[in-house]
């Protein structure tokens, strides 16, 4: 199903995105904490939405994909303040666009 793959990739994002987060943490404590908001409130958004009716589930799944791709802004953002390299962000910037890329298809 869907809903739930979206949801695993979501959370294997998260144990990707948090040693990330320790890196940018510091040198930006402000940058750092608004990616940490934006990938707990795709999560959760899309925790919400498995169990919404089909019009708040759409909206839950729209806010879970913009909340990703502030995410993965912020770590671009990251890479090009020099807080982590390229490579460091590679692996966690691909499963943040699958996750952008399958909410859009959910909402679509």
């Amino acid at each position: 199903m869907m809903k739930l793959e979206v949801l695993d990739v979501a959370l294997e994002a998260l144990a990707l995105l948090r040693p990330i987060v320790v890196r940018i943490k510091k040198h930006d404590r402000s940058l750092a904490r608004q990616i940490t908001d934006a990938a707990n409130s795709s999560v959760l958004n899309i925790g919400e939405a498995a169990l919404s009716d089909p019009g708040t589930r759409r909206t839950r799944y729209q806010s879970a994909a913009g909340s990703a791709n502030e995410v993965r802004v912020g770590v671009l953002a990251a890479v090009r303040w020099g807080h982590v390299s390229d490579a460091g962000a590679t692996q966690v910037l691909a499963h943040y666009d699958r996750i952008v890329a399958m909410l859009y298809k959910l909402t679509h």
